[in-house]
């Protein structure tokens, strides 16, 4: 049986268990050093970046010499959750202040981009559209319509789907551009599988395959 592959998690305990997850780590919380410590002590990959919640007025001093530093790690394979929030987070001039930054940053280091995006697709395009990257940008927990999903596709996204998200567009999603998470919910990875699996209207073995294919080309050093 294939490893299933968690890209998005908020529990270490979760990642511990489940054999494959990311971490994600936003530098602006409290427990932000430890959680980095007990992920590195014990091997468990990690995403890094300045959530849009957490940008407040010294939302720089989170990311001159640190960010960088740690982005250079192996064990950290992408960049955030880093992103534009309209309905809760800092200033919206500090947020695309912020998020600008680690782009450049996910462009220099040459790892991927994780976003949070809440009522902000048109202002993500915008930005892919002018910076062009070469490292891919994954919107995580997607929960966009099916029309929607499509859009962010044809720009070249990855989506990322956790427990809620609307079966269409789960469906009209390229499975080479489908990933799974379980985010901040305690559900069991394994049966967000199952169920996308059924909804793409597939082997189970062979969708995690499918991830799995998808994930080593993301993170080449995760597998």
């Amino acid at each position: 049986m294939s490893c299933i592959i968690d890209v998005h998690t908020h529990h270490i305990s979760l990642a511990e268990n489940s054999g494959k997850a990311i971490v994600s780590l936003s530098m602006s919380e409290e427990s932000f050093r430890s959680s980095l410590s007990v992920c590195l002590k014990n091997h468990i990959p990690v995403s890094v970046g300045l959530h849009p919640w957490g940008v407040e007025a010294d939302w720089q001093s989170f990311m001159n010499d640190e960010l960088r530093v740690l982005l250079s790690s192996r064990q950290v394979l992408a960049v955030g959750e880093a992103g534009l929030d309209k309905i809760r987070g800092g200033l919206w001039e500090w947020q695309l202040a912020a998020f600008r930054t680690q782009i450049e940053l996910a462009e220099e280091v040459g790892k991927p981009l994780l976003i949070h995006c809440v009522k902000a697709i048109d202002e993500i395009i915008h930005l892919r559209r002018g910076y062009s990257p070469n490292v891919p940008w994954i919107i995580h927990g997607f929960r966009g319509k099916k029309e929607q999903a499509i859009q962010l596709i044809e720009k070249g996204f990855y989506l990322s789907f956790g427990e809620y998200y609307h079966e269409e567009a789960l469906q009209v999603c390229p499975t080479d551009r489908l990933l799974m998470e379980t985010d901040e919910s305690p559900i069991d990875i394994h049966a967000l599988y199952v169920r996308a699996a059924q909804i793409k209207e597939m082997d189970v073995e062979a969708f995690r395959n499918q991830i799995k294919r998808t994930v080593g080309e993301l993170f080449p050093s995760f597998l």
